[in-house]
């Protein structure tokens, strides 16, 4: 039986991949650490150039490393970048991960099968690639145009997973809500397929471009009422400037995304409402970013990711005005003070309040962490069997989480 590393970068999408790859290595062993393994694999993504930059010194790292083991490089970098890593390291081996298994399966040895572990979580792709066109990604230069899975394929591996243990399913993409835009189907008929199947489980659809859901708002906050689905919606935004906006070929104003969530804030009254921003978008004024605060403040989402904009060389965005990094930082720690300000207000507001919650993992620091039906994670202290549903009671908060006990 071969042991097999596997260390995932990027997105909801690489880590679903890659948790598929997990399920395919029949006969082998998958391992938690390099030094147990005789085969590495590194799912690696180059949609930020810092992590391009951090995942080609775990590279160089391991490869001084490597021995007699093997190393497989897939995900983005297995693309347009595979041909300049072999150059540099020659006995590197670089591929689509949908090829990982049967290369494996053809140059190792296989033991005994056995039954899958069974995960509580457990991540599924809907999609592939982007129906935009933003000036400064290369999402769609290194996985193309969308390209969307058969609701029955989709079903079915669902259907596996919810058979084998799992009790939250997570939808991933690059973009969700262009799901179907290839076949016809859209979205809100995927979620509402699943919705069929007869097992208890939550599902929560991963994030999705305000462009691609615009003609099918209405509809989707039905899908999102279906008592499996948890009432979470990430929807970037990435500025608070339409001007930064139209520089960045979003494809939406502020007004589209402050529409879109007020449709679901109307008829989901407790739907928690996540967002990106990106701070430092070259030639972004003062007027730009405090425009992007104001919309911070207005909209209150309960989490958002905030990252420092990171050039990507051959984009449109790479010929613009740069924001020097000493600006860029600056915007980036005012922007996430006023989100955690903001957000542990709107958590006070649950002090009190009692909720169904499924016990998902592990405190950091003991205890169990356990997400309630719109997705906010309450962190309890006993050590609870885990897939399991408990009633909690708030009472107390942080920014991040809320803190409960059991009732």
């Amino acid at each position: 039986m071969t042991s097999v590393y596997v260390e995932t970068y990027g997105c909801a999408l690489n880590q679903s991949e890659s948790e598929e790859l997990t399920l395919q290595l029949i006969g082998h062993r998958v391992v938690e650490s390099t030094e147990d393994a005789r085969v590495l694999v590194l799912n690696t993504c180059m949609v930020i150039a810092t992590t391009e930059k951090k995942i080609l010194r775990r590279i160089d790292t391991l490869y001084q490393q490597l021995g007699e083991r093997t190393l497989i490089i897939t995900g983005c970098m297995a693309g347009p970048f595979g041909d300049r890593l072999r150059a540099s390291y020659p006995a590197l081996t670089t591929m689509r991960i949908s090829g990982v298994a049967s290369y494996i399966d053809a140059h190792f040895s296989r033991g005994a099968t056995s039954a899958p572990r069974p995960n509580i979580t457990a991540k599924v792709k809907i999609a592939q690639g982007c129906g935009g066109s933003c000036s400064y990604c290369i999402v769609k230069l290194i996985r193309g145009p969308v390209k969307s899975r058969s609701i029955e394929a989709i079903t079915r591996d669902v259907e596996q997973r919810v058979q084998n243990g799992a009790k939250q399913i997570f939808l991933t993409a690059q973009d969700g809500g262009a799901y179907g835009l290839d076949q016809g189907h859209r979205l809100p008929d995927l979620i509402e397929a699943l919705c069929e199947i007869e097992h208890d489980f939550k599902l929560r659809v991963g994030m999705m471009n305000v462009s691609s859901i615009l003609d099918i708002a209405e509809d989707l906050v039905k899908a999102y009422k279906h008592p499996q689905v948890y009432r979470f919606v990430h929807l970037p935004v990435q500025s608070g400037s339409d001007r930064i906006l139209e520089l960045m070929e979003r494809g939406h104003t502020v007004s589209d995304f402050k529409h879109v969530v007020s449709s679901f804030r109307h008829e989901l009254r407790d739907v928690t409402v996540s967002t990106d921003f990106i701070v430092g978008f070259p030639s972004e004024t003062s007027e730009d970013f405090l425009a992007t605060v104001d919309l911070l403040r207005e909209v209150a989402p309960l989490k958002v990711n905030i990252t420092r904009f990171s050039q990507r060389e051959g984009t449109k965005a790479s010929f613009l005005r740069p924001v020097t990094g000493r600006v860029q930082k600056d915007r980036s720690r005012t922007l996430t003070a006023e989100h955690h300000r903001v957000a542990r207000q709107r958590n006070c507001k649950c002090i009190g309040e009692s909720y169904r919650a499924l016990a998902v993992e592990r405190g950091k620091k003991g205890g169990t962490v356990l997400y309630n039906d719109n997705y906010r994670p309450i962190v309890v202290l006993h050590e609870l069997p885990l897939g399991l549903f408990y009633a909690v009671r708030i009472t107390g908060v942080t920014s991040t989480y809320l803190i409960g006990s059991l009732n």
